[in-house]
C-alpha cells in the first residue's frame, strides 16, 4: 500500500494511490525542512516556464500568510490545517480548451506537523517506483453535474514541512501523456526541496 517516496519514476498516469509511508516511519524519524515563509512558498509555486508547454495560460500564482485563516479556507484545506499553518499557496493554469492545472501549497512551521496532518484521498494502490516526496497519495477527479465531460487525476504530497495538492483535469477524449502526473509530482517535490535548500526554485515539468 505504502512505498517511501524518494524521486523520480511515480506512475505517470496516476491511477488511484493509498498513502505512500513517510521517511519519519520508514526511518524511524521524520527529517527536519526548514518552514516556508510566505515568500518562499510564493517562489516554490510553478510559473508558466515550469509546467507542460501545453498548459499556455497562467491564471492565480500567489501565497498569502495565515494571520486571517479566511484564505487558507477558502482554498479547501481543513480548518485544523489552516489553524497550524504558516503560509498557504496557488498556482493555476489552462489552455482555454480542455486541460486546467492547480497546484496548492500549503507550508507548516516543521515536518512533523505536516506529516501529522497529511491524510490521502485514494485506494490502496502502487502509485510507482521511487515516488516523489515523503508521503505521496494519488486520487481519482470525477466529472460533476458542472463539468460532466471534464475529469482528472490528483495527487497530494508532502514534502518536509510542505503538503502539496495537484488536481489536474481535462475534457473527455482529450490526449494526455502517460508520465504526465509523475512529471508533475517530481516538479512540486524538486521546487519546495530547492525553497526549503534556500534556493530559487528552478525545478520544471518540461
Amino acid at each position: 500500500m505504502v512505498a517511501t517516496g524518494c524521486g523520480s519514476g511515480s506512475d505517470p498516469g496516476g491511477s488511484g494511490a493509498g498513502p505512500a509511508p513517510s521517511k519519519q516511519a520508514a526511518g524511524g524519524q521524520a527529517s527536519q525542512a526548514a518552514p516556508l515563509n510566505t515568500a518562499e512558498l510564493e517562489a516554490a509555486l510553478p510559473n508558466q516556464l515550469s509546467v507542460p508547454a501545453d498548459l499556455t495560460q497562467p491564471r492565480t500564482r500567489k501565497a498569502w500568510d495565515t494571520l486571517d485563516a479566511t484564505i487558507c479556507q477558502s482554498e479547501g484545506w481543513p480548518d485544523s490545517w489552516c489553524a497550524k499553518a504558516v503560509a498557504v499557496g496557488l498556482a493555476g493554469f489552462t489552455n482555454l480548451e480542455d486541460q486546467e492545472l492547480t497546484i496548492r501549497l500549503i507550508s507548516f512551521p516543521d515536518s512533523d506537523t505536516a506529516a501529522q496532518l497529511f491524510e490521502g484521498e485514494g485506494t490502496p494502490d502502487e502509485i510507482g517506483e521511487n515516488p516523489a516526496g515523503d508521503e505521496i497519495d494519488g486520487f481519482e477527479i470525477e466529472a460533476s453535474d458542472q463539468e460532466p465531460t471534464w475529469s482528472g487525476k490528483g495527487i497530494n504530497v508532502r514534502e518536509g514541512s510542505v503538503n502539496a495538492k495537484i488536481e489536474y483535469t481535462w475534457a473527455e477524449g482529450t490526449a494526455i501523456p502517460a508520465e504526465r502526473m509523475g512529471g508533475l509530482a517530481d516538479m512540486v517535490v524538486q521546487r519546495i526541496q530547492q525553497a526549503q535548500n534556500g534556493e530559487p526554485p528552478t525545478a520544471s515539468a518540461r
